[in-house]
């Protein structure tokens, strides 16, 4: 089956689904342990297909630990004690809440029975071997004297006939002796944690008795023991003992052992699922369910959390890849969160697309009672531009930022929220959450503004005043109101409704794409088993070479567009998404740095004077005064020339716009900064060309890796290039072509290479320094016609647009001269493949030195093989 497939629908996949299953039924597979592999594939992935066909739409709440997640999901749900909220790290298994809807007048109840599901043998060997192999690498790049690998490389405990023997033998080398070959302070304390982790999941796994797989209904009331981490703890001083504890399951069915033994049982489960009926006066979720679907809410683990972090990573990638919706929550006060922004890069590394994950995304930053509006004494009055905003107002300013980089610009993803807010608002109980926690919300409850207050709304309105359509308005109007839940239920609701059955179908699509692939694998075992022809075998090889070089002639041409700017059409084109986005703009970025330079202070503090100044020209400033009483500096600061006294002149020399050292400062710190950012998003976008690219052509590059494959490869291109040797060349470009994330160490070289030195921006900004600008009281007096010259506000208004127009050019150059190397080695490198793929006509099978005597007639097809059952499937929903 080529790549080429028709578009298909919920309903197209989920016949093909059931048409494979068919198929897999009627055909036989020929007696090899690859091909019994490769059936084994697609009988999984197509049960993949189908479950996530089936599965109801799933919004997952993510976020770092402690940023009050567990809290505003209660809170959002109408029941803010529904989950285990402390100050300390606490949610720690994924918790699915199945909604329904209640009675009208009712209150937001769950139910009195909690299913657990733990772990099967394969799930807890996939867990222990992720974290165990992450861990031996690690310590094998930095550690080798250890010998992580040469004891524990390829061993799995869970698996492994010995069990946990050799890495009993082997971990306490990571707690050494004053004489051993590693000293104890040179090993990361992670390394410590994680074998910690192993332990415990090792006691639970040897403490368990015909768990593992099965699931369990306990009493809500004792679940809490499943879902609360214990204490964090330090990282131990000596290597952990094993401890068996053994329990079963009617321990965990006995209200009285129920909890202890749920916590010995805490690293062995996979999820706890809970049934929540919603109270449809706190929120009506009937909209929601009504178009043949169901929807759950998933809380994973907060990112970071310690004590558990290998398993919760390993879990969240599983479930997550089913999500539809995903609800990150950040802290309002400290947005930028590299958690969550690993947790995101995780998931594009795990194969979700970046422009379907950025249409998956919603934003709520918490806790925004917490922030504080701006004073804004430089703007009392008047419409208010967010651009003059935000460098006064942090957590908006954070927000803002960090929010849009998780929902790429999609300002109707962003929320701000505060449980606190929302608590008081509905008058929801939280009588249920441990005495701290009561004690936390009281405080932070009388905190709060008195009743009424709308303490957003003066900074709202002149942010309409000067955009209308401008996002934070209706963003803070919704805060104020009742501290944002409202508008975060009517953002989830039409999130669901417009992209979750969209989020549905790219998420099955992602299946589909795997289990065509196989399905081609699998093809070629049958085929060479069967003793297919040669015409049969290279007409396979046309196809796909055809598939490399229409994928190539889509790619090169947005390539090539590179050194304009980006693609036509622009980043919200159709076509975009087939680009894989595209790099910033360079007339963006210029724009953005003569804003920002036309932003700073200094040229309104100049044109200020020059305001209030009789004859409308920039006044001197006044020598510093050594009258009245010295000012003298505070303590630990160190010894300085004095300064001014009290009450004397405006400052030092430097200090103020009179001397072009404070411009030629801002204009260094700008440049630098702006190449940073510059790199940042040079290095998304690689990342995120590359990412999709490797998904277009991951067909090819399974087809490519079979060993038949390349043995007629090779028979070919030896054949057509004169030597093997030049056809191993090719052939390992076309290779290298075929996962553009092998360019990755070369792009971040590109990336490395340094900006401009601080004599390159000396040299080109558009004043002398450091010197005394005209007003400086230290500039000898002119004749009035050129005191008027030097000093009028014209002089300010040239400088600042040569000081934009410098940095803009010295940041876009750097960052256009980048993106001109990147480009290059890029077009070289697929340029090349397709000069080495071979045209359509060269791909025939070798003609034979004499006529088989079997051989039918030309054009005969007496010969031909039967049609098996998978030639049948791969035909049928092929466009070819």
């Amino acid at each position: 089956m080529t790549s080429t497939t028709k578009t298909l629908s919920l309903t197209d996949l989920r016949l093909f689904a059931q048409q494979t299953l068919t198929m897999l039924s009627e055909q036989d597979v020929p007696d090899t342990p690859e091909a019994h592999a490769s059936r084994d594939r697609v009988q999984a992935l197509a049960g993949e297909l189908a479950s996530r066909l089936d599965a109801p739409v799933t919004i997952g709440v993510v976020g770092e630990y402690s940023v009050g997640k567990s809290l505003l999901l209660g809170t959002l749900l109408g029941k803010p004690d529904l989950l285990p909220v402390e100050a300390a790290p606490s949610t720690g298994n994924i918790t699915v809440l199945e909604l329904t809807r209640g009675a009208p007048g009712s209150t937001t109840a769950v139910s009195s029975t909690t299913d657990i599901t733990f772990l099967d043998e394969e799930q807890l060997a996939a867990c222990v071997g992720a974290i165990l192999g992450e861990l031996v690498a690690t310590l094998d790049a930095k550690q080798p004297m250890l010998g992580a690998g040469e004891m524990l490389g390829g061993y799995n405990p869970v698996t492994d006939p010995r069990g946990w023997a050799p890495f009993e033998a082997w971990y306490p080398r990571l707690w050494p002796s004053a004489t051993g070959p590693v000293a104890f302070e040179t090993i990361a304390a992670a390394h410590r944690d994680a074998v910690t982790e192993l332990c415990r999941i090792r006691d639970a796994a040897l403490s368990q008795r015909d768990l593992l797989g099965k699931p369990i209904g306990v009493a809500t009331e004792s679940i809490r023991a499943a879902l609360v981490l214990e204490a964090a703890r330090r990282t131990p001083q000596t290597p952990p003992k094993r401890t068996v504890q053994p329990f079963d399951m009617a321990q965990l069915k006995q209200e009285k052992t129920a909890p202890d033994a749920l916590r010995r049982a805490f690293p062995l489960i996979e999820r706890v699922t809970q049934r929540v009926t919603l109270s449809p006066d706190h929120w009506d979720i009937g909209g929601l369910t009504a178009e043949d679907h169901t929807v759950r809410l998933l809380d994973f683990p907060g990112i970071g959390a310690a004590g558990s972090y290998g398993r919760d990573t390993f879990l969240s990638r599983r479930e997550l890849v089913n999500v539809h919706t995903i609800l990150l929550v950040l802290s309002a006060s400290r947005a930028e969160s590299k958690g969550a922004s690993a947790f995101w890069d995780m998931l594009t590394e795990d194969g979700r697309q970046p422009q379907a994950l950025a249409s998956a995304a919603l934003v709520a930053a918490n806790a925004f009672d917490l922030a504080k509006p701006p004073a804004l004494s430089q703007y009392p009055d008047g419409p208010l531009p967010l651009e003059k905003l935000l460098p006064h107002a942090a957590e908006i300013n954070g927000v803002h930022v960090y929010g849009n980089k998780f929902v790429a610009q999609r300002e109707d993803g962003i929320v701000v929220v505060s449980s606190v807010s929302a608590i008081r608002a509905h008058q929801l109980s939280y009588t249920a959450t441990s005495p701290e926690t009561r004690d936390r919300i009281r405080a932070a409850l009388r905190d709060l503004d008195p009743p009424g207050t709308r303490r957003w709304e003066p900074i709202a309105a002149r942010l309409a005043a000067a955009d209308p359509a401008n996002a934070w308005t209706p963003r803070l109007r919704a805060y104020d109101e009742d501290g944002g839940i409202t508008r975060l239920r009517t953002l989830i609701e039409n999130h669901v409704r417009r992209h979750g059955l969209a989020q549905k179908l790219e998420r099955a699509q992602s299946s589909h794409r795997k289990l065509t692939r196989e399905l081609t694998v699998l093809r070629g075992h049958v085929r060479r088993a069967g003793g297919g022809s040669r015409s049969e075998e290279y007409r396979e090889l046309s196809q796909k070479l055809t598939e490399f070089r229409r994928l190539l002639d889509r790619m090169l041409p947005a390539l090539h567009a590179l050194r304009d700017g980006g693609p036509p059409g622009g980043p919200e084109g159709p076509d975009a998404q087939e680009w894989g986005g595209r790099p910033p703009r360079r007339s963006e970025t210029a724009e953005a740095v003569r804003d920002e330079v036309f932003d700073w202070r200094e040229w309104q503090e100049l044109l200020g004077r020059a305001e209030r100044d009789r004859h409308h020209l920039v006044p001197r400033s006044e020598p510093p005064s050594s009258e009245g009483i010295p000012i003298k500096r505070r303590p630990g600061r160190g010894a300085v020339a004095a300064g001014p006294a009290a009450g004397g002149g405006s400052g030092t020399d430097g200090a103020s716009a009179d001397s072009s050292e404070t411009f030629l400062d801002k204009f260094r710190s700008l440049i630098d900064r702006r190449t940073d950012e510059g790199r940042d998003q040079l290095r998304t976008w690689f990342e995120n060309w590359a990412a999709y690219w490797r998904e277009e052509f991951a067909a090819l590059r399974a087809w490519m890796a079979e060993e038949a494959t390349d043995a007629a490869l090779s028979e070919l291109f030896t054949r057509l290039r004169g030597s093997a040797q030049k056809a191993d060349d090719q052939l390992d470009h076309l290779w290298t072509a075929l996962d553009p994330v092998t360019a990755t160490d070369r792009i971040t070289e590109l990336l490395s290479a340094p900006g401009s030195t601080p004599g390159d921006q000396e040299a080109r900004f558009p004043a002398r320094s450091p010197h005394a600008l005209p007003w400086h009281h230290r500039m000898p007096l002119l004749d009035p016609q050129s005191e008027e010259r030097e000093r009028h506000p014209l002089l300010v208004v040239q400088l600042r647009q040569h000081t934009a127009d410098a940095a803009a050019r010295m940041v876009t150059e750097y960052l256009g001269r980048t993106l001109a190397l990147i480009e290059k080695d890029l077009v070289d490198l697929y340029t090349k493949a397709g000069e080495y793929l071979p045209k359509e006509t060269e791909v025939r099978p070798p003609r034979p030195s004499f006529p088989s005597a079997a051989a039918p007639p030309d054009g005969d097809d007496a010969g031909a093989e039967p049609d098996q059952p998978i030639d049948v499937l791969i035909r049928a929903w092929s466009t070819d």
